[in-house]
């Protein structure tokens, strides 16, 4: 190792730092291949710090094999258990262990000090799990840990003082719980703790005095809750608080000076509620405010001095309400915004909007999902435009001139809409967008609709390549999978006998001609009618005539009838409207839960240990 470091002296800086992580490699190498036991159906590594790593999945265990694990492992990652698996003080050997994750492993209660002496302890997750009960001794020794997550376990009541030994604290997540009661001093000696989770519990207060130890909270989370109101004592006594979460809960109205006291704030959350109207002046107090989310409550007004003072707000979410306007002074306050959901607003007019887009021209991300018909110039003003969601607008092959503005996009959603291919001067700017959309389309993969865009599907930059859905031999292959499938000019008509309607009238009309079309369909429809008429006179007659002897025989004759008829009347139909899902888009990942049912619960982040406070 000297000789090497001596060499490295006299080399160029480039060969220099290549070899030093080549011994740095090797170093870790042999640190690994010395690690002699690691239990089986579990992988041993070094995870992305460093750090020695044991990771089972799916074990089989009623107890943790201590005896297989290397001494010197940092972190032990359990998921999946078939069996209840037991804690107990069986840890104790392990006293470089740093993380410990046993979560989804039917674990049923966590026995009397069984993190003793883990001094080296920082985060502590014993996520989904059937823990009903948690006492002070469960966390005795553990004075150094920094985070905890009991979210998603049965515990319906937790004693005060239950975390009393953890002094060194920072994130407590209970939520997914059935605590329905939060006893005084719950929180006693965590002063240190700057984040909360108490989202999903059926709680429908908030006792002022739980929070007078933890002061310092920067991130409280009470979404999906049962809240009413909030006493105004807990803001006065969180005045530290950068981040809310009030989301889903049963709030209907708030006062002008409901967060007065909290100056600090940068996100609140207060979609899927009930209010219908925000006030004037609600945020004034809120500078600082970056983050605001109002959607999916029953906002049929925004009063036009109700962002006054939010001079930083970046994102402001506004999406499935009864809103019939946005007058253009309500966005005035708010000349940094970024992005701007509208989405789910079916009553507003988007012809009378363009005063309102023009105060917020140079925003950069807009979400106009599930409006329906949209106007030809609505995007005008938007030059600066990087990110749209069009989702579940009824837009065809015609109607897509509508993004021609917008020379800067950088991801479009054009999901859920009637768009039956991509024709060729529209195919070269769309190529040019490093994401787009498009699933959910009833697109036609021959030359007429698609044949530009799957020349060049190799290099299209999409994340997701578009689906064929006609021709039905082509249905759910991606376009850039066709390399070696032949492809039609031009289909002649569009049929589809075992799904959904697969054409629009616009296609088949165009192949067809009006004329024979509208007149083969009156043929149909006079044969139906025919049947149908001819049936129920051989129904009556034998009715009349009481043949009881064949009663039987009439009755199945009559059920085949209606049968053929059902059967013609649905071949007849040439209008196509794509199936409408739950699936509802607007800006996170391009996607969020629908208004009804309620958002599920979000799903849990993992890793190592993320000092994220300050």
């Amino acid at each position: 190792m000297t000789d090497i470091i001596r060499r490295t002296t006299s080399m160029p800086i480039t060969t220099t730092l290549l070899l030093l992580l080549t011994v740095v490699t090797l170093v870790n190498m042999q640190l690994i291949s010395g690690m002699k036991r690691c239990p089986a159906d579990c992988d041993c590594s070094l995870d992305q710090r460093g750090l020695y790593q044991t990771a089972c999945t799916k074990v089989e265990w009623r107890a943790i094999p201590v005896h297989d694990f290397d001494q010197a492992v940092e972190v032990i990652l359990i998921h999946g258990s078939k069996n209840p698996l037991t804690i107990g003080p069986i840890l104790q050997t392990f006293s470089r262990l740093e993380v410990l994750k046993i979560t989804n492993a039917n674990v049923p209660a966590i026995g009397m000090n069984s993190f003793w002496g883990l001094v080296k302890l920082r985060a502590l997750d014993l996520s989904r799990n059937n823990i009903t009960q948690i006492i002070v001794d469960n966390f005795r020794g553990q004075d150094n840990l920094l985070e905890l997550d009991l979210s998603k376990n049965r515990m319906e009541r937790i004693a005060s003082g239950t975390f009393g030994h953890l002094k060194s604290l920072k994130s407590l997540n209970l939520a997914d719980n059935s605590i329905n009661d939060l006893n005084a001093r719950l929180f006693l000696h965590l002063a240190k703790l700057k984040h909360l989770d108490l989202s999903r519990n059926p709680i429908d207060d908030l006792p002022p005095e739980v929070f007078k130890d933890v002061q310092e909270l920067k991130v409280l989370k009470v979404r999906g809750c049962q809240l009413l109101n909030v006493n105004p004592q807990v803001y006065n006594m969180l005045t530290h608080l950068s981040e809310l979460d009030l989301g889903q809960n049963q709030f209907t109205y708030f006062e002008r000076s409901e967060f007065k006291d909290l100056k600090r704030l940068r996100v609140l959350r207060l979609d899927g509620n009930q209010l219908s109207v925000v006030v004037d002046k609600l945020f004034e107090y809120q500078k600082g405010l970056n983050f605001l989310d109002l959607s999916f409550n029953r906002l049929a007004k925004i009063s036009e001095k109700a962002f006054d003072n939010l001079s930083n707000l970046t994102y402001l979410d506004v999406s499935y309400n009864k809103l019939s306007r946005i007058e253009p002074e309500c966005l005035e306050p708010v000349p940094r915004l970024q992005t701007f959901n509208i989405s789910g607003n079916l009553q507003l007019d988007l012809m009378e909007v363009a005063p309102t887009f023009q105060v917020i021209h140079n925003i950069s991300t807009l979400a106009v999902a599930d409006m329906g018909p949209l106007p030809m110039k609505l995007f005008g003003p938007f030059k600066q435009l990087r990110a749209l969601n069009l989702s579940g607008n009824h837009i065809d092959n015609i109607t897509l001139q509508i993004i021609q503005p917008l020379s800067h996009l950088e991801l479009l959603d054009l999901s859920r809409n009637q768009l039956s291919g991509i024709e060729d001067h529209y195919a070269t700017q769309l190529a040019r967008i490093s994401d787009l959309r498009m699933e959910n389309n009833p697109l036609i993969c021959d030359r007429c609709h698609m044949g530009s865009i799957i020349d060049m599907s190799s290099e299209l930059p999409w994340s997701e390549k578009p689906e064929c859905f006609l021709p039905e031999r082509l249905r759910g292959i991606r376009i850039d999978d066709l390399e070696h499938i032949s492809i039609e000019d031009c289909m002649e008509v569009i049929v589809d006998e075992d799904h959904d309607a697969a054409s629009t009238s616009h296609n088949f009309l165009e192949q067809a001609g009006s004329a024979s079309v509208l007149a083969f369909c009156g043929l149909i429809l006079f044969i139906v009618l025919a049947i149908v008429v001819v049936s129920m006179a051989i129904a009556l007659s034998r009715h009349r005539a009481r043949y009881y002897t064949h009663e039987d025989k009439r009755d199945a004759m009559i059920e085949k009838n209606s049968t053929e008829t059902s059967i013609l009347t649905a071949g007849s139909e040439i209008n196509f409207k794509f199936p409408y899902t739950d699936r509802v888009c607007t800006i996170d990942e391009m996607c969020i839960p629908p208004p009804a049912p309620p958002l599920p619960p979000g799903k849990q982040a993992g890793g190592n240990v993320i000092e994220r406070f300050d």
